[in-house]
């Protein structure tokens, strides 16, 4: 009994591969095992192109989002810095207003200090003076 071939379909990417590595392109079923070894070949090339071509595409990809997320920490970091110099201006300016503000409330401050030993010289002369006046009445 003669077997018949069946027909037997290849891809265009499958038949490409077998015409370039200079294989035999099967025509039909049953395959010889030299037909079967060349398909088995070709199908793992053809998936490993597949599989690197899908790797490149995720790195690329990966490093799209890493450049993306770069350039908005590096816009993030300016906008801190610009902010960072502005508070530092406005620190700046604050403690010029408190040390003139402070240097005026100084001397105000110690006039007080000064009024009320004024005030107690003042009563110790008066205690003194009332004193001297009991002291001279009894002689």
């Amino acid at each position: 009994q003669i077997q018949e071939k069946q027909p037997f379909f290849l891809t265009d990417e499958e038949r490409r591969t077998l015409i370039s590595e200079g294989l035999p392109v099967p025509s039909g079923l049953p395959l010889t095992k030299v037909e079967e070894r060349a398909l088995k070949k070709v199908r793992r090339k053809i998936k490993n192109k597949i599989s690197a071509q899908e790797s490149r595409r995720k790195k690329k990809e990966y490093m799209e989002t890493l450049e993306k997320r770069v350039e908005t920490c590096s816009s993030e970091n300016l906008e801190l810095r610009k902010k960072l110099d502005s508070l530092e201006n406005t620190n700046r300016n604050l403690i010029g207003q408190l040390q003139k503000l402070q240097a005026l409330i100084s001397p105000k401050v110690q006039r007080p200090v000064n009024a009320r030993s004024t005030q107690t010289s003042t009563c110790l002369m008066v205690v003194v003076l009332c004193f001297a006046v009991f002291v001279g009445s009894w002689s």
